[in-house]
Parts: C-alpha cells; structure tokens; sequence
C-alpha cells in the first residue's frame, strides 16, 4: 500500500499518502483550489504548498534541504503524470494532476471573484515581470498587485540578500506571493525564509512566470490530458531538458522497488509526524 492517512498540516486535515518518501496530497483539483484560496484569506500564519514530479521527487533523495522544504509544504500536489502512476503502482489514489500553471490561474481567478485580496510576483526578469503585469490586470482586474521583485540571477542568495527579499514582501502586505525561481531554489527559498516572510500562501510555480508573460507557449489540452506535458518541453528545449527526462524511469523503478519489498507502510510511519504548520 501507499501509506494513505491522514495527517494534521498546516492547521487542518489534508488526506496524502506516501510516494518515495514524500506526503503528496491525493485531494482533488477542485478541493485543493479550494484549500489554497481559504489559505489564501486566512491571515493566521503563512502556509505553502509544493508541486511533486519524477524530477523533483528524485532531485529530493540527492537534496536533504530540498527533501526538507518539499516534506514541511503544508500541501504537496502531484504535479508529474509519472506520480500519478506510482500512486496506482502503490495501490493509492491519486487520480489527478495539480500543476502549477493550473493551480496559479485557479486559484487567481477564485480571488479576483472575490476580491480585495492581492497578489506578489518574485522571480523572472524585469521584462517578464512587466508583461506579467499587464495580462494580469487584464484577466484579473479584482486581484491587486502588491508588488513585483527580480532577483539577482545566481545560485544562492546570502543570509542579507534573503532577508532583504522577506522584507520586501512583508512589506508589501499581500496575500498571495508567487515565486518563480525555478526548483529546486524557489522551495528551498520557501524554507529559508518560513518564519520571516509575512504572507497568506506562498506558491512556487517556477515555469508559471514564463507561460502566464508569453514567453513560452502553453501546451495544447490533449497534450496534457495525455501526459505528455515533459515531452513537449522537451521538444522545445532539447538541451536544457533531456537530462531531467530521465528521472522519470528512474522514478518509476524505484516505485515499483518500493511496492516489491513492501517499503511504502515503512516509509509513511516515518512521516507519519509531520506537521506542516
């Protein structure tokens, strides 16, 4: 079995089981849209969520920081079709796929219906940032941009350059913060900075910032409903991609290793204690 229970993350009970060690929610897309928005308008501490693929999945076991930022997320979604399968290799339930381009236009489109509530754009270029801005106030004209920020582009940030980046959210008071910084850095970011960023819901949705300005074509829907969504980033972007692609059989085997030796109600006792809040 996968180790399906349910535990106390983030202040309620989230049903998730168990995939190569890491509590990926097996709710709906409806009730996990459902869940970010009410966070979203909560104001009682911040709260965070994560999207789980082959690659990030795999990229964890290499990454204990990463491990730790992806298995503290008060929700974790299955963004890859490949966990899709290994929850059915697993006996679990997982049916559908929580993407961030799907969870970030979901859950904006909620508050701009109700709105009052406003967002923050970390990550990208200043360019990308712009025309960020202008489809936003186009497709969401409730929703309030609180504030933008592009980072320096390197692999990590000093201890001043992150509290810097917490205050200038903080600062700006929104609800919802997006970060774009691409994973594993945008989760590790979360984790750095969880108790002084001053924010609702934080949502890392790395590729998001790229499709939402235009700089990347969305896939079509049949690409998606088919999960193939890899295989056509990879077909635009061979060289950065292909080597990525390959955590997916990785995954998998590993997956079916779990399920042979009966591994996965070992795994979920071990995390069984996590809290998330």
């Amino acid at each position: 079995m996968s180790g399906q229970h349910d535990a106390a993350r983030g202040g309620c009970d989230i049903s998730h089981e168990v995939v190569r060690g890491l509590p990926v929610s097996n709710c709906t897309f409806a009730a996990t849209v459902d869940k970010l928005v009410e966070w979203a308008c909560s104001r009682d501490q911040m709260r965070y969520f994560a999207c789980v693929n082959a690659h990030s999945a795999e990229t964890a076991h290499r990454d204990r920081e990463f491990m730790a930022s992806l298995r503290y997320a008060n929700l974790l979604v299955p963004d890859g079709f490949a966990v899709v399968i290994a929850s059915r290799i697993l006996g679990g339930d997982i049916r559908e796929r929580a993407t961030g381009p799907d969870l970030f236009l979901a859950v904006s489109h909620a508050l701009n219906e109700l709105g009052g509530k406003s967002v923050y754009y970390l990550g990208g270029s200043e360019a990308t940032l712009g025309k960020i801005i202008d489809r936003h106030r186009t497709r969401f004209p409730r929703l309030g941009i609180a504030g933008t920020y592009s980072p320096p582009f390197q692999a990590n940030f000093s201890e001043a350059e992150l509290r810097s980046m917490a205050e200038r959210v903080s600062d700006a008071r929104a609800d919802v913060l997006w970060i774009g910084l691409g994973a594993p850095k945008q989760e590790k970011w979360i984790w750095e900075n969880r108790e002084r960023v001053q924010v609702s819901l934080c949502g890392p949705v790395g590729a998001v910032f790229d499709y939402f300005s235009g700089n990347v074509p969305m896939p079509p829907k049949w690409v998606e409903r088919c999960g193939l969504h890899w295989a056509h980033r990879l077909v635009r972007n061979p060289r950065r991609l292909w080597r990525r692609n390959l955590d997916s059989p990785l995954f998998l085997a590993r997956v079916v290793a779990d399920r042979l030796r009966g591994a996965g109600q070992a795994v979920a006792s071990d995390s069984a204690g996590i809290d998330g809040s």
